[in-house]
């Protein structure tokens, strides 16, 4: 005999409400690790009277090896290396040569940008992401998906550099040239995540992630190596590298991966996407940056497109599960013409998951 037959049902969903604010916790608290990559970076980047300029390039070989070192533990009971064919390690090699690429880019630009327009332009890899895997699989954005996408275009890129140029009386001044840079750097990773998609589906994301963080380590000691870069690192650096490299890459995506997992891919980017705000608060606190209303109003924009953009993307992808719960248990078959075809998730799906496969693989 049942006396309380919602007990079961109301602990339940308890359970399930409480797993969620979990994840929303980690997701947040992987954006906010991510965003203090603009911090540790940008005084090591920066002529000072204090601190040794560190080369771009060896911090970007610093930041992959130690980030390759700390996935091996983790890693180690998922896919053995021998499971890699050689068109895989192709793949993790232009991967590898792609983001090392784009992290000296991103290294080269903050050190003439300021860490609150880079924490602006950090979610250019997404409309690049987003460019490519159109041109890939021959889509077109809808009319309600062109605004949000024009407010991020403006935001991200029109505004900061307009104003920049206004500053510099329409020259190409060291900031402007430091933000087209990191532009660059979003472009090398809209390209890095599209090439993932080769082996992100194949492959645990942590033996990945380790994998490619070594190929990068190796691109970058191999230019070190030809143009004879000194490996000057002051001692009073190697606490910021390893926060750099630890927390701002290794822990995020960590936490990354197990919101992924509890509360979906759509909420996960979303919330992810805060990352910018992180940067811009952390910029004007730790490294006394001017925050302009030119930089809110950029970087409201941007948040403004990318939660009309991809909040409309997660209600599509609940109607999408939602739709396969139905067919897994009907076993229902939809009839078009005469040939018979099941739920499979669309074109326009798979030009999202180019990018949030690889969010988590990469250093900022």
């Amino acid at each position: 005999m049942v006396l309380f037959p919602n007990m079961g049902m109301n602990v339940t969903e308890r359970l399930t409400a409480n797993k969620s604010r979990y994840g929303y916790y980690l997701i947040i608290l992987a954006s906010a690790l991510t965003a203090l990559i603009h911090v540790f970076s940008k005084p090591m980047l920066e002529n000072s009277d204090n601190i040794m300029q560190i080369n771009p390039i060896v911090l970007a070989f610093l930041v992959y090896f130690i980030g390759g070192i700390f996935f091996t533990p983790i890693a180690k009971k998922t896919d053995s290396i021998s499971k890699f064919g050689r068109k895989d390690w192709m793949f993790m090699g232009a991967i590898g040569i792609a983001e090392v690429g784009a992290l000296i880019a991103y290294f080269y630009g903050l050190s003439t940008s300021t860490a609150v327009n880079a924490s602006i332009f950090s979610n250019s890899e997404m409309i690049f992401a987003l460019v490519i895997g159109m041109m890939v699989f021959r889509e077109k954005l809808r009319i309600k998906e062109c605004i949000p996408f024009s407010m991020i275009v403006i935001g991200m890129m029109v505004i900061p550099i307009g104003n920049d140029l206004v500053q510099n009386n329409f020259s190409m001044g060291e900031m402007l040239t430091g933000d087209l840079l990191i532009i660059l750097s979003g472009v090398l990773y809209g390209i890095d995540i599209t090439l993932c998609k080769f082996v992100g589906d194949k492959f645990d994301a942590r033996r990945v992630t380790q994998i490619v963080s070594f190929i990068c380590a190796a691109v970058a000691i191999s230019l070190i190596i030809v143009f004879q870069i000194p490996m000057d690192v002051d001692i009073a650096q190697i606490p910021s590298i390893l926060a750099l490299s630890i927390l701002g890459t290794g822990m995020s995506t960590l936490f990354f991966l197990m919101a992924l997992k509890i509360i979906g891919t759509m909420r996960t980017v979303l919330l992810y996407s805060t990352t910018s705000v992180f940067g811009v608060i952390f910029s004007g606190l730790f490294l006394a940056e001017t925050i302009t209303t030119v930089d809110i109003v950029s970087l409201s924009l941007v948040m403004a497109g990318i939660f009309f953009l991809r909040n409309r993307l997660a209600g599509n992808e609940d109607g999408q599960e939602e739709k396969e719960i139905i067919c897994s248990n009907s076993n229902i078959k939809i009839k078009s013409g005469r040939k018979n075809r099941t739920f499979r998730t669309s074109r326009r799906d798979k030009i999202q998951d180019e990018f949030i496969s690889r969010i988590w693989i990469g250093a900022g």
